[in-house]
């Protein structure tokens, strides 16, 4: 991909590609990530909760001297919320939940880098762009900016708490290109049980978790909802559900066997040759390529 980053905050190793190991001291380049990090607080106090949370992590020994700022996560450090300006967008982040740490551009990096050159390269007059797991709303955001007036972005995520977060960042970044819904997507329209993370509030999922507190949420196949809104073809989609992955992508399959020039850009943590994700896209023609550990492009482009 030879586009470059629009937001130019460069290429950097994502959480999602190195190991788990952590030692206490870091390196000089990870002093100056951390110091670049710290800026992006909007105000002093935001700047100084940014600061005291890498402080507990050092005082901790939970940096790596490898320089990845976003490795681990800790919510029980941040002792408030914070408003941050990074190269990505503007971000409201939740005290004591990983919001930050999901939207520090630090984070999947590689995958940050990939999506957005990919919509820098989309030559239609119209994108339109998926955000499937929206979260708090980092790619929506990021999408919205990159495409401007060129297309829009339809940013899906169940959960109450996040979907409410994920309307106040698009409004923070006052885009006006990207359409929020609160719904799950799937294999087919009904109601199902959302099981809830108490740790990590980026993992709500659909799939079923015995001991996890549970919430009633619509799903969508994603051909009878875009079909209602008039959409007929798609060049861009993130997703990132938890492990449904597959079920997303068979309730998608109209849209993407009309959509000839689409990206999808997805999470996948079991094994490429028998991923049920992979093998579908690959049965619809797209060429499958890892970007990380556990993140992947595809394409029905030769090369990608």
């Amino acid at each position: 991909m030879a586009a470059q980053n629009p937001f130019g905050h460069g290429r950097t190793r994502g959480y999602n590609e190195i190991g788990s190991a952590s030692v206490k001291s870091l390196s000089p380049e990870g002093i100056l990530r951390v110091l670049e990090t710290i800026r992006w607080g909007t105000t002093l106090s935001d700047k100084v909760r940014i600061a005291a949370y890498y402080g507990l992590r050092v005082a901790r020994g939970l940096l790596r001297r490898d320089h990845d700022v976003a490795t681990g996560m800790y919510p029980q450090f941040w002792g408030g919320n914070i408003d941050v300006t990074t190269p990505v967008g503007r971000f409201l982040c939740r005290a004591n939940t990983i919001d930050f740490d999901i939207v520090n551009p630090h984070y999947e990096a590689t995958l940050l880098d990939a999506y957005g050159e990919w919509l820098a390269r989309c030559k239609s007059q119209e994108v339109v762009c998926l955000d499937v797991g929206a979260h708090i709303g980092k790619f929506s955001v990021y999408a919205g900016r990159v495409l401007g007036g060129r297309g829009q972005v339809f940013a899906f995520e169940p959960e109450p708490l996040n979907y409410g977060a994920l309307e106040r960042n698009i409004a923070l970044n006052k885009l006006t290109n990207v359409r929020t819904f609160k719904v799950a997507c799937g294999s087919r329209d009904e109601t199902r049980l959302l099981s809830l993370s108490t740790t990590n509030i980026g993992a709500h999922t659909l799939a079923d978790r015995a001991d996890a507190e549970k919430i009633p949420v619509q799903v969508r196949a994603l051909d009878s909802f875009l079909g209602e809104k008039g959409v007929t073809r798609i060049h861009a989609m993130k997703l990132d559900v938890e492990y449904m992955e597959a079920e997303v992508l068979r309730g998608a399959r109209v849209i993407l066997e009309s959509s000839p020039d689409v990206g999808v850009f997805f999470e996948e943590t079991d094994d490429s040759a028998h991923a049920s994700s992979i093998v579908f896209l690959r049965g619809l023609g797209f060429n499958v390529r890892r970007l990380g550990r556990n993140i992947y492009a595809a394409s029905r482009a030769a090369q990608f």
